[in-house]
């Protein structure tokens, strides 16, 4: 029997998308996935453990790296009784700082040390698991889907608005108080629309209202906190552009749904959305600028909309999962 170890899987983000989707297709297709959730990831508690560790041995352990973050103390009882596949979208130890936390890269090494073998999102990410590792270990990269519903939805004329679009859940990393200082950057006719959960008392959502304010933009960003998806899509095709200023990624799923329904995008450039983001109409930019932000939003060429077909669908996601929980 399989069984999926995750964070709670109810809040909107592309790594919960991901698992989800995951699990669907597994449950669909022979290969039985049982999902065990964690209600909240910082409180990985021995309750937790004991209800881990009443799975039947030589079960195989599919672990979202979010959990397995928590486990490094838990990771080596767990491998002698489990086979152990981690799914890491990102290590986590590199979230807040560029050359990784010391303390949290050890913990995320002990527990990469102690899996059978690691999924991972991109071949960047699995560049930077191998070089957290002292042995070599079988890393496979599976890149996620995008679903129907972007491709149902293309745009075939760009929108006469000036809104720029950003989603991601509205955390440091996301940097999304560059994108509201970039809009102060840019004249009047230009807005922001930020999808992506939080909560009105979080220090950070505080400190981007404070910039708001700062900047006199209050009638010109808006916040939606979860949205259906449906009703997202209908926001980014009445959107100009995409914008991505992540300082750190595992992949960056919003990029590719926006640029598969032909928004043009300003990203960050960073490493995994130069192996990424090949043959979409996208412009990298020094994220740390917001000048430089304003100035690739504004040369950005609205009519080239130009929507690269390669993308994967969840089935052949679901598939290459299958493959691996079948040793193959």
């Amino acid at each position: 029997m399989n069984y999926f170890i995750t964070p709670d899987l109810k809040s909107i983000s592309g790594g919960n998308k991901y698992d989800l989707n995951v699990i669907d297709y597994l449950n669909a297709h022979r290969c039985k996935i049982v999902n065990v959730t964690l209600k909240d990831i910082n409180l990985l508690s021995y309750k937790f453990f004991f209800k881990i560790n009443m799975i039947p041995k030589n079960s195989t352990l599919l672990i979202d790296g979010l959990v397995a973050s928590k486990m490094n103390h838990l990771i080596k009882i767990l491998s002698k009784k489990y086979n152990i596949i981690l799914l890491i979208h990102h290590p986590v130890s590199y979230e807040e700082k560029k050359n990784g936390d010391i303390i949290s890269k050890l913990k995320e090494k002990i527990v990469f040390s102690h899996a059978k073998r690691i999924i991972t999102v991109s071949h960047t990410m699995k560049k930077l698991i191998k070089n957290m590792l002292t042995k070599n270990k079988n890393i496979d990269v599976i890149y996620p889907g995008v679903d129907n519903i972007y491709h149902q939805n293309k745009i075939t004329n760009l929108s006469i608005n000036h809104n720029i679009a950003t989603i991601g859940s509205v955390i440091p990393r996301k940097n999304i108080e560059k994108c509201i200082e970039t809009l102060s950057h840019l004249d009047k006719k230009w807005t922001l629309s930020i999808f992506g959960g939080f909560y009105d008392s979080d220090p950070y959502y505080k400190n981007l209202i404070s910039k708001i304010n700062y900047y006199n933009l209050k009638n010109r960003v808006i916040f939606h906190n979860t949205v259906d998806e449906k009703i997202l899509i209908e926001h980014l095709k009445n959107s100009r552009v995409y914008l991505c200023l992540s300082q750190y990624e595992g992949y960056g799923m919003a990029n590719i749904e926006s640029a598969t329904i032909g928004l043009p995008l300003v990203v960050s450039d960073l490493p995994v959305f130069r192996e990424n983001l090949m043959g979409f109409n996208r412009t990298y930019t020094d994220s740390k600028s917001a000048r430089a932000v304003a100035d690739a939003i504004i040369n950005t060429s609205f009519e080239d909309n130009h929507i690269n077909l390669r993308t994967r669908s969840w089935g052949d996601v679901g598939f290459s999962f299958k493959q691996v929980l079948n040793g193959q």
